[in-house]
């Protein structure tokens, strides 16, 4: 996706109305370029005669007001990162357990698998997905691992960072 003369067509699956806002709010914000909405109908059209279609479509509408395009799938240079942020507090696991839930609900994170403790995150830097997990006791260490897209892996780190070392600091 490096030439910038080029057109792309994004299709983004949502299941909430928050993220088609999150998403129109995102197009209506990119600063490179320009994002519009196609007028009319859209459809995603395959194995079809394409040129058959185009000549029915024709015949029922002004040939002004038709557009095709053949799209091919594009993939884009954008990995996840993925943080570590470790901590180890003088507090039983208990403790230190529901002090993580609580940095995690200032965060509103929203429990997706309870069994591995894994968040979804969304923030104004992005969306998230965090796990933590505990180990020994006392002391306790507290390891938080945060994956998405940047910043907002970078952001939550030093968020969590800095609850758990101003944690830390106060138990001993």
């Amino acid at each position: 996706m490096n030439d910038d003369s080029d057109t792309y067509l994004f299709v983004v699956s949502y299941e909430e109305d928050k993220e088609r806002k999150r998403v129109e709010y995102l197009f209506d914000t990119h600063v490179d370029g320009t994002a519009r909405k196609p007028d009319g109908l859209v459809r995603l059209v395959e194995g079809v005669d394409h040129e058959d279609l185009y000549a029915d479509l024709v015949s029922k509408v002004p040939s002004d007001a038709v557009s095709a395009y053949r799209l091919d799938p594009v993939d884009a240079d954008v990995e996840p990162e993925s943080i570590v942020v470790d901590e180890e507090v003088a507090a039983a696991p208990d403790a230190v357990e529901s002090f993580v839930e609580y940095v995690l609900s200032k965060k509103k994170a929203v429990l997706t698998v309870p069994s591995r403790n894994e968040y979804e995150v969304y923030t104004k830097k992005g969306r998230a997905e965090v796990s933590y997990e505990l180990s020994g006791g006392p002391p306790t260490t507290a390891r938080l691992q945060i994956t998405g897209y940047p910043p907002a892996p970078t952001f939550l780190a030093d968020f969590f960072r800095e609850e758990l070392t101003n944690y830390a600091d106060s138990q001993r």
